[in-house]
């Protein structure tokens, strides 16, 4: 390619470089604007006929449940998430929970059980969306599926089809994201013995904020290949039974072009608990994979 220059104050730039740095980092960031952090939601997606699959790993540990000889409850959770791109502004997401709960009841006693719990199959409609040059963004979307049963003859699944609705907005300014989601669900079974939030008769309300800071690098350049982020989210879940419980999880995240991974903690910060137990910890980690 032919080279063009500029004179400034006596100096000759070379703009085709300039050109094709900034062209190769505008790449980049398009590939990576997900910033979509391990329990919130972001209105960002694939591209038609492109796929995301996403691979986590939970270990969830709850105290004593009411009303029982239960002392603790330990979920180990893995998660397979698929998200399709289905024309523009459009795509579809599909989550597969599989489950091992294990009981540590009084005198030693325990209690393990394993299945898949119920399928979250959810269609994204991104309504807006403005980006005002490099990576600052502003995206809004509207989510609405249903939590569907698996099939499953054990407790993990419901057997039934519960309606969910909600929204979720994103913001990207610079160095530092924002994800707000808020989701309601429309129960129409589970069980209260085997609920740990969210899997009881009672109507529910999830809301996520998550906030992530860009660590490295401090700007897009040519040669970036990946961002690492740090994050914190604060994850809130109230049932219509009158529960409510507020968790906060920190960890980090790195982003590439064709893949990412996460890693986070999730602890206690505030509860007001009757009807099932209190989380004590959770530890999570996941892959990102873009095809």
């Amino acid at each position: 390619m032919r080279d063009t220059t500029i004179s400034t104050h006596g100096g000759r730039k070379r703009i085709s470089a300039v050109a094709a740095a900034l062209l190769m980092g505008c790449a980049f960031v398009g590939s990576a604007l997900a910033q979509e952090a391990m329990y919130t939601a972001a209105a960002t997606m694939p591209a038609p006929g492109l796929y995301v699959l996403r691979q986590q790993g939970h270990l969830f540990s709850y105290g004593t449940r009411p009303g029982t000889n239960v002392k603790r409850t330990d979920v180990f959770e893995s998660m397979t998430t698929l998200a399709v791109g289905l024309a523009r502004d459009f795509s579809l997401n599909l989550d597969i929970p599989a489950a091992i709960k294990v009981e540590h009841r009084a005198g030693n006693d325990s209690d393990h059980d394993q299945g898949i719990e119920d399928l979250d199959l959810m269609l994204k409609w991104r309504f807006f969306k403005n980006d005002t040059g490099g990576v600052d963004t502003v995206r809004a979307a509207l989510l609405a599926g249903a939590k569907v049963a698996s099939g499953d003859d054990s407790d993990f699944s419901s057997q039934s089809v519960s309606p969910m609705l909600g929204g979720v907005i994103t913001v990207v300014r610079g160095r530092h994201g924002f994800n707000q989601d808020l989701m309601f669900v429309l129960t129409t079974g589970g069980d209260e013995r085997d609920n740990l939030g969210g899997e009881g008769p009672a109507d529910a309300l999830r809301h996520n904020t998550a906030y992530l800071y860009r660590i490295d690098p401090a700007a897009y350049t040519s040669e970036s290949v990946g961002a690492w982020y740090a994050t914190i989210e604060l994850n809130g879940l109230y049932e219509t039974n009158g529960d409510y419980e507020l968790r906060w999880s920190p960890g980090f995240m790195y982003e590439g072009r064709r893949w990412g991974a996460e890693i986070m903690a999730q602890l206690p910060l505030m509860h007001s608990l009757d009807h099932r137990p209190e989380l004590d910890f959770a530890v999570g980690i996941g892959v990102r994979l873009l095809f």
